[in-house]
């Protein structure tokens, strides 16, 4: 789900002003816990006293609170609604926050809102954000399916997302076959290193493309193409279905044999078809001598066409029977499917209405089966590729031999949860089991003591997104990656903005943000997986993969400086001078003519550099005859180099 003001702005300087947070329950006081190491003014409002989680934030804010109707101008002034840079509207009722959003943002036409809502309110939301400036209606269940969706999801990746079409996974760097897609960071001074990210089948596009569809191979490579969707279709019905092709065929090939005699091939095609769809008379008049009458047909010959009619009629039957469940099923939402095949593999989804849909609808996506429970009666028994049931024995009845690769049970009673995990484990131990909680601290704790389940908290999910909110970010989906929130934000770039004029090398090393992918101007396709020494100009769009934190120092335009520098002596020859030059410029962030001293054969130290970046170029540099080698350097003197940059 994307939460984003509608004025999308990149990564700027630190704006002036308080946040104000309005409704102090269990998502607006974890928001506050969050806020209280960014050093920006805090502000809050509540209809009345709260129950005070933590007893920081009572000492802080217990005698500055002011109390009242947030929908009223008078109180949200006495709270300085006026002065703020970021409102966080986060009642629990949703009509409530909407309201109080309008009155806000009459007596506040700059600041950025961000709104709690629920599914029911999500059409009205989304009119807010296109009408409103700066607005930003989030739903907290729905901004956890990114998490649910991950834990369940079978494999042995970290984190899987989506950008823009494309999936991407977040493995880890020790697999040399993944270090092929990109080098691994080296331990040193500075934040987390970036995470390293795999975009989805990546290799065996271009793999398949590489090779010629004139050579051997290559036809090889196309006929297995061609041959795979049958083979896919073949495996995935059931053993039944699988031996009524294979009699249908069985007969097809039987009656060429017997009808063929007297006609050729061209009659026994049509007798046979026309008898398999249940005809008798018309076939039987074409078998028979053109002068002779009924008379002349012989025992064998009325006894084994009628034997194909009665095949074909009821074949037949079996379709019409089965298109009209299909249609029962997907328009009307009657029927039930039943049992599956026998050790199918499948995901159940038990309750959680719409967050439950939007699970499905991602595992569906990544060619996953899905059952769900949902015990709404005017939810349809088919959506999009998943199967629902409205009740708890038809579904545990139809899986009864499959197997069940994951299972997770949305609903928002904690307990309800756990008891319905231990029931199921005795059928199913080996599967993901995942337990949504709505406000549990220590979630992954409790998971760990209660059999390696994971208990998602959406308090803990929704808190990261909503702060980040409130400080203009773009968050399009969360990712839970080793115990930490990780958001998925898009920045547009501007001249103006912190980002502008840095390459991506300084991005990642000096926020610790991970760059997924580089949308420029005029290109109908991002940059997956940019190079490193791209330089971010006006009009790009850069989707990051970033904690809190991170984000809050890209803010504030704090990154960790470069620790490496390159040693390097020589001169080389006239052929490679320029393309050294232009390597140099590239890196150290000059115009080529500003390198030349560099090059005058003694010795130099270049300023700091991260480290991917000076090892690439010592590579380069190598190629034309230079000696370089890589040098770590103190962060102060990192710092002072800044400013010694040609």
């Amino acid at each position: 789900m994307t939460i984003a003001p509608s004025s999308s702005p990149g990564a700027s300087c630190p704006r002036e002003g308080s946040v104000l947070i309005c409704g102090l329950g269990s998502l607006g006081q974890a928001c506050l816990l969050r806020l209280l190491p960014f050093d920006v003014p805090l502000r809050c409002l509540d209809r009345e006293r709260p129950d005070w989680r933590d007893p920081r934030l009572e000492e802080r804010f217990g005698s500055t609170l002011v109390l009242g109707d947030m929908r009223l101008p008078h109180v949200l002034s006495q709270a300085g609604v006026e002065t703020a840079r970021a409102v966080l509207l986060l009642s629990s009722e949703s009509t409530v926050n909407v309201e109080a959003a309008l009155q806000v943002r009459l007596l506040n036409p700059t600041a950025d809102l961000v709104v709690r809502s629920s599914g029911q309110l999500a059409s009205l939301g989304a009119l807010l954000e296109e009408r409103l400036p700066g607005v930003a209606v989030v739903d907290p269940l729905l901004l956890t399916a990114g998490a649910i969706t991950e834990a369940l999801r079978p494999g042995d990746q970290e984190a899987c997302f989506r950008v823009d079409g494309q999936s991407y996974l977040v493995v880890e760097g020790n697999d040399p076959a993944r270090r092929q897609q990109r080098s691994l960071r080296q331990d040193g001074p500075g934040p987390a290193r970036p995470l390293q990210v795999l975009p989805m089948g990546s290799h065996h596009h271009r793999s398949a493309e590489a090779v010629p569809a004139t050579t051997a191979r290559g036809r090889w490579l196309a006929l297995r193409r061609g041959l795979g969707a049958p083979l896919r279709l073949w495996r995935q019905c059931s053993r039944l279905q699988q031996i009524g092709l294979l009699v249908i065929l069985a007969l097809m090939a039987l009656g060429l044999a017997l009808f063929s005699a007297g006609g050729g091939w061209r009659q026994g095609v049509f007798v046979t078809l026309a008898l398999l769809l249940g005809e008798f008379v018309d076939p039987v008049n074409v078998l028979l001598p053109p002068d002779d009458g009924i008379a002349a047909a012989s025992p064998w010959l009325i006894g084994v066409t009628l034997l194909y009619s009665l095949v074909g009629t009821l074949l037949t039957s079996a379709l019409v029977a089965v298109i009209l469940e299909r249609l029962l099923r997907e328009r009307f939402g009657l029927g039930h499917p039943g049992r599956f095949r026998r050790g199918s593999r499948w995901i159940l989804l038990a309750e959680g209405d719409e967050l439950a849909v939007r699970v499905a609808d991602n595992l569906v996506r990544d060619g996953l089966q899905v059952l769900r429970i949902d015990t709404r009666p005017v939810t349809p028994l088919h959506r999009s590729g998943q199967v629902v049931f409205h009740r708890w024995e038809a579904a545990l009845a139809a899986l009864q031999h499959c197997r069940l690769e994951g299972i997770g049970l949305l609903s928002v009673d904690l307990l309800a949860n756990l008891q319905e995990t231990f029931q199921l484990q005795k059928s199913w131990p080996g599967a993901r089991y995942v337990i949504l909680s709505h406000a549990v601290e220590a979630a992954e704790q409790l998971g760990d003591l209660l059999g390696g389940m994971a208990v998602i908290s959406s308090m803990d999910l929704v808190a990261d997104a909503v702060v980040a909110t409130a400080f203009g970010e773009r968050v399009e989906e969360i990712c839970r990656i080793d115990g930490a929130n990780h958001l998925l934000v898009r920045y547009r770039i501007q001249q103006s903005d912190g980002l502008w004029g840095l390459n991506l090398s300084r991005v990642e090393q000096g926020y610790g943000v991970t760059t997924i992918h580089l949308l420029r101007p005029g290109r109908s396709s991002p940059l997956v997986l940019p190079s490193l020494d791209l330089v971010l100009a006006a009009g790009d769009q850069l989707v990051v993969l970033a904690t809190l934190g991170q984000l809050r120092r890209i803010e504030l335009g704090c990154p960790v400086p470069p620790a490496w520098r390159l040693r390097l002596q020589g001169s080389p020859r006239e052929e490679g001078r320029f393309e050294a030059l232009q390597s140099l410029a590239r890196h150290l962030g000059g115009a080529p003519g500003t390198m030349v001293p560099l090059l005058d054969g003694k010795e130099h130290l270049t300023p700091a550099l991260d480290r991917e970046l000076a090892e690439q170029l010592a590579e380069e540099l190598r190629r034309q005859g230079l000696h370089c080698t890589v040098e770590a350097v103190a962060v102060a003197e990192a710092a002072a180099s800044e400013g010694l940059r040609p």
